[in-house]
């Protein structure tokens, strides 16, 4: 069913809770994603996004802005704009990247529904998302808003829980305010709309509650994550033509 532009507009006003576990803790929610083994990579494999893609760096469903912190600390020559439907997480974000003396990266609030109200068309050089299309209300609407920000030969990498590993599954289907994500179906629309894919990937063996891993388990998981119902997520590296 399509989302009126309006209505979602208004929920955003008046920071009204989407869809999630934690959207009234901005703090906890920050901890949770900054921290631990995942995280680590989470950082390095977007921080080689932003390396080989050109142009401003747009994260849509930023959260509390965590990793577009360090990918903005990390390439200060570099602009980022982190879009968030919960204003108390943009909220959250703008003090956090305040505080840390980041000038080349801001936050506003927004769905993906309408996302063209703060990104102008074909502005955006990579677009990234994590955790945040199985949120959304409106697909097809989102994935038709990220093409049109995007410019020519722009990119979109899209990062999702793998719904076939076991723990996955579980968790989304069982945690109030999560959903799992349809990665066929999900690839379907976006061709639909013109984004062509450069590669899909799996990553990530370990759940994101280990803190660290040994270094022989390190070199296991990259061994072995690429395999379906051993990876905990799924990344689609889209390019606009």
């Amino acid at each position: 069913m399509a989302v009126d532009g309006d209505m979602l507009a208004a929920q955003v006003a008046q920071g009204r809770a989407l869809n999630g576990s934690f959207d009234d803790d901005p703090e906890q929610y920050d901890d949770l994603r900054a921290a631990g083994h995942m995280a680590r990579r989470r950082v390095a494999f977007f921080s080689m996004a932003v390396h080989r893609t050109p142009g401003p760096v747009v994260e849509l469903g930023c959260g509390t802005g965590t990793l577009l912190r360090q990918l903005a600390a990390a390439h200060p020559d570099r602009s980022f704009l982190g879009v968030e439907p919960l204003a108390n997480y943009v909220d959250f974000a703008r003090r956090e990247a305040a505080a840390l003396g980041l000038s080349n990266v801001r936050f506003e609030a927004a769905t993906g529904e309408v996302l063209g109200t703060v990104v102008p068309p074909g502005s955006a050089g990579l677009v990234i998302s994590v955790d945040a299309l199985h949120h959304v209300q409106d697909l097809d609407r989102v994935v038709d808003e990220v093409f049109t920000a995007t410019r020519r030969s722009g990119r979109w990498v899209a990062m999702e829980p793998d719904r076939l590993h076991p723990y996955v599954l579980a968790y989304h289907v069982l945690t109030e305010g999560e959903r799992t994500f349809p990665a066929r179906d999900f690839l379907r629309r976006a061709r639909s709309r013109g984004w062509a894919l450069v590669r899909r990937r799996r990553l990530f063996t370990y759940p994101s509650g280990v803190a660290r891993v040994p270094g022989w388990a390190a070199r296991l998981e990259r061994r072995w994550e690429h395999r379906p119902f051993l990876a905990g997520a799924i990344v689609h590296d889209l390019v606009r033509p």
